[in-house]
């Protein structure tokens, strides 16, 4: 840029610093008409002062050389007040502009009294109204006006009455007298003219300031509620490009204005969102003119948006269309709130609906398995107990055979209802230590019928330590297994499983694998949920040999099992090809036991006792009452089949130690009547032999309290029921 000559520069800074001089009071800005009124009055002022210089010039010499002492006096006067008006301070406006009005009235007043009506004075009377309408307003004009009429008939009446003679007599009076009343009508035409569009112009110029004051009010409004919101506003265009970004950009997505304002949809919106919101967006800026534009309603959705840290959040986008020429659209506007807290509220209400609703079905399952328990163990109870008796006696090896054979079964259906049951209750582990290579052996015999015609590999390592679980648990869990990839072998030509054992980093490892059918891999993640199968009707791929189903329960027992053990279990499984699961165990410590105290216990057997036994089930309390009066306990028995002969018996009779049924005929179950012995006794031994779940989830608390009970599910083995009883009076009378 060209900068300014000094000399130009000093004149500048010189007409600025006298035209502030002239401002008046909150008339600074240039848009106020107050501002440009002091630009006329300085423009007049600063005109009138340096071209009086040059009159002066003139005047001077003929002044003097004609002895108008007077026209000079007058015109000096004039020149220094108008110097004055321009370089005193502390001036108002207001007095300036009513000196130079003024000023003009004198100088138009004097030369028509020095020079005559028809001269240069009425022009400055005239110009006095005009400037008196610009600088003053309306009342200044109409005053003005005023004392032009009053000056003008003044100047009549004395030509009229020749009382003065002026200068010019080129005209008669009658001619002065209609030029001064042409003056006069004109004058009042222009002034009042110019004094209403004066007026007109500061009522709309103030408008206008009020109205952008509004204007600018509401913007900074809108401005300061769209920077501050939470939510985050944007515009678009007909192109998707942004127009607009609310600075709360950066509090919901960690972007700021300028990165919000350059990004494209892929880079906001997941790949798997980004069609969705395409076709919404697309939807809307197609839309063409229509007779009801109103009906363009807002549309609502909910998408994933990416954060600058690489997170992503749930957003409500609330978008609408800005209309614009013949109502047709050409942008877009958007709200988008942050609503993952909403989401992740619905999501854990859904997964708690969810639990509650397999709450609820655990519930009408346990009912159910709690009543079929009972029923279904007594049956197996008798089977076993008797089996286990006639092998006792039997001597023909065939027929022992035979004995066996059922005695497996009873086994392998005790399994299969502990399935049922498991699932419907919680039950805590029992810790003993066993070898796990014993327990896959014993799992194989009991199933070595549906083995048959499958290569069976065994590969255990002798030297691990022995697990400390529940074995139950353990058997339960590897029958499973086990039936599982029979299962999956029922289509493969050459069947084979592998059964492994070993240990590693303090852990008890075994390893089933088969190369049956496999799992497809998008569901190996459901195979641990409950009621989840993929045989019989879910066989859609044909990998199962009709008549094959699956209750679903069996995995989920199993990954629960674990888990209560503070172990893991891992699959590996390729569709067609195999599977292999493989479950890690801790290595738990033996403590040094002391020998002594083994033979002491080993010892301790008791005999000859009063046993009162409660059993509502016929072939049950037989096995029960040979056991117990046979060699070589040689116990004395007493038998209840209901509750109120139970308390009867007991109320007579005093008994070491109670064995009795929960579920029993009539009102009174066996928890009725050990509340009614503990009344009177607080140390006899009681044995509960009950499968009831409702019975076992309440007895588990019970046995903190009561040391001297014990509890037996059915069907049980005749060594356990034995071994439970000596356990108990050892207790009591030790």
């Amino acid at each position: 840029m060209q900068k300014k000559h000094p000399y130009l520069k000093k004149i500048s800074n010189l007409h600025s610093f006298l035209f502030q001089r002239m401002l008046p009071v909150g008339g600074s800005e240039v848009s106020s008409l107050l501002y440009w009124r002091a630009r006329i009055l300085f423009a007049i002022i600063l005109s009138s002062a340096l071209f009086g210089i040059f009159i002066l010039a003139s005047v001077i010499p003929l002044a003097v050389k004609y002895k108008l002492w007077g026209l000079l006096l007058f015109d000096v006067s004039a020149w220094i007040l108008c110097l004055l008006l321009l370089i005193l301070p502390r001036i108002s406006y207001m007095i300036r502009a009513t000196i130079s009005v003024l000023a003009m009235y004198g100088i138009g007043v004097i030369i028509i009294f020095s020079i005559g009506p028809i001269s240069g004075g009425p022009a400055w009377l005239f110009c006095f109204s005009i400037f008196a309408a610009i600088l003053l307003g309306p009342r200044a004009a109409v005053l003005a006006v005023s004392a032009n009429a009053i000056a003008i008939a003044i100047i009549g009446y004395l030509i009229h009455n020749n009382l003065w003679i002026p200068l010019s007599n080129l005209f008669t009076a009658q001619q002065i007298l209609a030029t001064g009343m042409n003056f006069l009508f004109l004058n009042i035409l222009i002034t009042l003219s110019i004094s209403v569009l004066i007026k007109g112009l500061t009522q709309s110029h103030e408008k206008e300031k009020k109205l952008s004051a509004s204007l600018e009010k509401s913007e900074n409004r809108y401005r300061l509620i769209a920077d501050n919101v939470a939510d985050t506003i944007w515009k678009m265009d007909m192109n998707l490009g942004f127009t607009y970004i609310s600075p709360s950009i950066y509090q919901q997505r960690g972007y700021t204005v300028e990165e919000g304002m350059a990004q494209t949809l892929n880079e906001i919106v997941p790949p798997d969102s980004l069609p969705k919101v395409m076709e919404l967006l697309g939807e809307k800026l197609n839309l063409i003119e229509t007779d009801n534009p109103d009906g363009w309603e807002p549309n609502i959705f909910e998408i994933e948006q990416f954060c600058k840290d690489g997170t992503t959040i749930w957003t409500s986008n609330n978008v609408r269309i800005l209309q614009g020429s013949h109502k047709n659209p050409n942008g877009l506007l958007g709200v988008t709130r942050d609503i993952t807290r909403q989401k992740l509220a619905e999501n854990a209400k859904a997964e708690a609906e969810h639990h509650l609703a397999e709450q609820k079905k655990h519930a009408l399952v346990g009912q159910i398995a709690g009543k079929m328990a009972h029923d279904f163990n007594n049956i197996l109870g008798a089977i076993m107990g008797n089996t286990e008796l006639s092998l006792l006696d039997c001597k023909e090896p065939e027929t022992k055979n035979i004995l066996k054979l059922i005695f497996e079964q009873t086994i392998r259906g005790k399994n299969l209802t502990k399935n049922l049951i498991a699932f419907a209750k919680h039950q805590e582990p029992k810790q003993k230590f066993f070898k796990i290579s014993k327990k896959t052996e014993l799992v194989i015999n009991l199933l070595k019928k549906d083995l048959k015609g499958i290569e069976l590999i065994t590969e255990n390592d002798l030297n691990i330590p022995e697990l400390l679980a529940d074995p139950g648990m353990i058997e339960h869990a590897l029958v499973n297994f086990l039936q599982n990839s029979i299962h999956a072998l029922s289509m493969t030509e050459n069947p084979k499983i592998v059964i492994r054992t070993y240990s590693i980093n303090d852990n008890i490892c075994f390893e089933i694998e088969d190369n049956g059918c496999g799992i497809p891999k998008e569901y190996l993640e459901n195979i641990y949920d409950l009621a989840f199968t993929l045989k019989g009707s879910q066989d859609t791929a044909g990998s199962y040999k009709a008549g094959i189903k699956g209750t679903g329960y069996g995995m989920y027992n199993i990954k629960k099992y674990i888990e209560q053990h503070n172990g893991n279990i891992s699959v590996e499984s390729k569709f067609g090809s195999g599977t292999k699961f493989t479950i890690q165990l801790p290595v738990i410590k033996k403590k040094p036991i002391d020998t002594k105290t083994i033979q002491i216990k080993q010892e301790k057997k008791y005999f000859g006792k009063y046993i009162l036994l409660v059993e509502d089930e016929q072939e049950i309390s037989d096995v029960q009452l040979r056991l117990l009066k046979s060699e070589p306990c040689n116990h004395k028995v007493d038998i209840a089949k209901d509750g109120k002969a139970a308390i009867n018996l007991f109320n007579k009779c005093e008994y070491d130690l109670i064995s009795m049924d929960y579920v029993l005929p009539g009102s009174i179950n066996g928890m009725d009547i050990y509340h009614h012995i503990r009344k009177t006794n607080k140390t006899i031994p009681i044995l509960f032999i009950s499968g009831n779940l409702e019975f076992i989830e309440s007895i588990k608390e019970l046995k903190q309290k009561d040391i001297n009970i014990d509890h037996l599910s059915k069907p049980c083995q005749n060594k356990d029921y034995l071994n439970s009883i000596n356990e108990l009076l050892t207790i009591t009378l030790r």
